[in-house]
């Protein structure tokens, strides 16, 4: 069998840091939590509007915050019970969130649905404003909105959907999970945007070490028009969009572009499953797949309600089995550390990591060796080094215009593979995120 791959990368896989050995194994166990605390800016896009008060009674998948501005999206309760407060908390960005604290009465009452049904019989018409009521945004962690991705302007001729099931990033595994036992609600969502695009290819990309889901994907799709389920070589950041579009497609999109512009879409597995609900049941986007591992007593893939504390779902899992130096959501190349477990899970958390005060632990920069591996471990084909001294001297128009900067995709490659543990990723991130704001007031 062919294995499809690109240039750079690196393999953590090989690493003791790769962590996937914990939760492999572990089937997809349901946890709800007494208390939910529900952010209302978990996606991209203005924060949502709440519409409830404290003392009003919610059913599941019930409508508490109106989408504001052209790419909202509602948002829904994911327990039945008592709003007990409608508040700014600290959450994972620097100003507080408005958040929805619900109160579980452990009903699991849902409010009325409005099924579309079959997805090779529902009215492509009517899916996308289906996924854009069910609340449903980028569940691999870009939190973008889905509707407006499947909406692209009409000068973008999209002819392929993509579904990324590489999970490439260390610890995680609820994709595969996901993959290995509910396959057919995710090629169910991949049917559904498919012909609400009017799109006639459909590629599934899976990487081998995940046989296992290979085979059940396939098995789910074999008879599906237009989806074929292709094997990755496994090797990070395989799941990159970008290195996706290229693996699959031999397109590239282009500097400054997005996978439109390259005439693909792309999709995470477990948004594609959420988009199969949205549809053939009409449920709203309340509930994701996380893995919870690291310094915990029963690492688990938990099935967790959107707004569970890190606490809650940490306990879930017997606790911790030691102090907690760092806690990230996410995988641990592209994963952000949350402030404290009191953080609630949104739609885009697909893992909760935990590390011990030692492991925690950020090696010291030493100098650069030139040794030139993070220009080799680029998937981008950018040069890290030169990128890291135009920043050491305040050239960040350099760091634009000659060194691409902002066609970094922020994997982590070049400080995990560098020998000096220089912070490489770290100062990128910042530079595209100042050349935004600075594009933004002009």
């Amino acid at each position: 069998m062919r294995k499809l791959t690109f240039r750079g990368g690196v393999h953590p896989l090989h690493d003791i840091h790769e962590g996937k050995e914990k939760t492999r194994a572990g089937a997809i166990r349901p946890f709800v939590a007494q208390v939910v605390s529900i952010p209302m800016d978990m996606h991209i896009g203005a924060p949502s509007k709440p519409i409830v008060k404290a003392g009003d009674r919610v059913l599941m998948g019930q409508l508490i915050a109106e989408p504001v501005g052209g790419i909202g999206i509602p948002v829904h309760a994911s327990v039945s019970g008592t709003v007990k407060a409608v508040a700014e908390k600290p959450m994972m960005k620097r100003a507080a969130s408005m958040c929805v604290d619900i109160e579980n009465d452990g009903l699991d009452e849902w409010t009325q649905l409005a099924p579309l049904g079959d997805v090779e019989k529902a009215d492509p018409a009517q899916i996308i404003p289906a996924i854009k009521a069910a609340g449903i945004c980028g569940m691999g962690g870009a939190c973008f909105p889905t509707h407006v991705k499947l909406s692209p302007p009409s000068d973008k001729k999209v002819d392929t959907i993509i579904l990324n099931g590489a999970e490439c990033e260390t610890f995680l595994t609820a994709d595969y999970r996901l993959m290995l036992e509910q396959p057919e609600r995710i090629v169910n969502g991949l049917r559904a945007a498919m012909r609400a695009m009017g799109v006639s290819r459909g590629l599934i990309g899976i990487e081998d070490n995940k046989m296992e889901a290979v085979e059940a994907v396939k098995k789910a799709a074999a008879g599906r028009e237009g989806v074929e389920v292709l094997v990755l070589k496994t090797k990070y950041p395989q799941g990159g969009e970008k290195q996706l579009i290229q693996v699959l497609t031999g397109r590239e999109v282009p500097s400054g572009g997005l996978p439109a512009d390259a005439g693909v879409v792309v999709l995470n597995v477990g948004t594609a499953a959420a988009i199969a609900d949205a549809v053939t049941e009409g449920k709203p986007l309340i509930s994701r797949v996380t893995t919870v591992t690291g310094c915990v007593k029963e690492p688990a893939n938990l099935l967790l309600r959107i707004g569970t504390s890190v606490q809650d779902a940490v306990e879930a899992c017997g606790g911790y089995t030691e102090e907690a130096g760092k806690i990230f959501f996410g995988g641990s190349m592209t994963g952000s550390c949350v402030p404290n477990d009191t953080v609630s899970v949104t739609k885009a958390n697909n893992g909760i990591v935990v590390f011990g005060v030692k492991d925690a632990v950020v090696a010291d920069e030493t100098p650069c060796i030139r040794c030139g591996r993070c220009v080799d471990a680029c998937p981008i084909s950018l040069n890290p080094m030169a990128m890291k001294q135009a920043w050491k001297l305040n050239k960040l128009d350099d760091m634009e215009s000659k060194q691409h900067v902002m066609d970094c995709i922020v994997c982590g490659a070049c400080s995990y593979i560098c020998p000096a543990h220089q912070q490489l990723t770290p100062v990128f991130k910042t530079a595209k995120d100042i050349i935004t704001a600075r594009r933004a007031k002009k």
